[in-house]
């Protein structure tokens, strides 16, 4: 995991090219156009900061404005100001319009963890289950009639791997992000190929049936990615939907033994 007072070594480089922006920074989406300053022919500049704006920034993306605080004192700690400043977070969020991050995420999940630990958040513990330790594999639906976790359940304890992580964090979120070993092995067997925007079912993971009453049903929008897992179970569920809380400490999470990822088949221009 890389805390925030690591961040200089990966944000001198996009420093570099953040400073050489002339006349102003642009970052642009397809229907937006953000600018460092405005035109001499146009409106008063802002008096906002350019820190200030970077805060903003972050909190358009939906960020809470202390995250959003605790992101600009971290670039700040690296030796970052200003413009360039301003100009690297917009850098490293990406192309916003299809969940491509550029580092800001990394860094936004670090802040996240350093802020829990200060406000002294509680960790949550869940077990994975490896798919080898489980029936994942492809079979077809009347196979599955009468089967129930309950009948391999002491196994499944027994391979499970154990992860720690603090409340609020997604699973997806702990996979790609979270510390200790739990975490690197879980990051091994799950993948977000769309940033956490439900936008693939790459995180898709299955439920214990003794926990899916405290984890829920999945909304339609879910079920609809969910149709395109591999393999999904009655209580399948994305990953970057399941959210740590107190009342899910020590649920049972299975990991499927492959994953369909549509995003590898949609045309992204560069």
């Amino acid at each position: 995991m890389i805390g925030t007072t690591q961040w200089s070594r990966l944000v001198l480089p996009l420093r570099s090219a953040a400073a050489k922006k002339v006349p102003a920074f642009y970052y642009t989406t397809p229907n937006l156009v953000f600018r460092g300053f405005a035109r001499s022919s146009g409106p008063a500049p802002s008096e906002e900061s350019p820190e200030d704006k970077a805060r903003t920034f972050i909190v358009s993306l939906g960020h809470e404005q202390r995250i959003a605080k605790g992101v600009v004192d971290a670039l700040s700690a690296s030796g970052l100001g200003g413009g360039a400043l301003l100009s690297t977070v917009r850098i490293m969020s990406g192309r916003v319009e299809i969940g491509e991050d550029a580092g800001l995420e990394a860094l936004i999940a670090a802040v996240e963890q350093d802020l829990s630990r200060k406000e002294g958040k509680k960790a949550v513990k869940f077990w994975c289950v490896p798919p080898d330790a489980w029936d994942s594999a492809e079979r077809e639906d009347s196979e599955e009639e009468g089967q129930s976790d309950n009948e391999d359940h002491d196994k499944m304890q027994e391979a499970a791997f154990l992860v720690e992580a603090f409340q609020g964090m997604s699973i997806t979120d702990v996979a790609k992000f979270g510390e200790g070993k739990g975490s690197e092995v879980l990051r091994e067997y799950i993948e977000c190929a769309c940033s956490g925007i439900m936008a693939c079912s790459t995180c898709h993971v299955v439920i214990g049936d003794k926990w899916f009453g405290q984890v829920g049903d999945a909304e339609e929008a879910e079920q609809d990615m969910l149709d395109l897992a591999y393999n999904p179970k009655r209580t399948s569920r994305l990953a970057c939907n399941i959210v740590l809380t107190e009342k899910l400490d020590g649920v049972m999470i299975k990991l499927p033994r492959g994953a369909n990822n549509m995003m590898d088949h949609i045309p992204f221009e560069d």
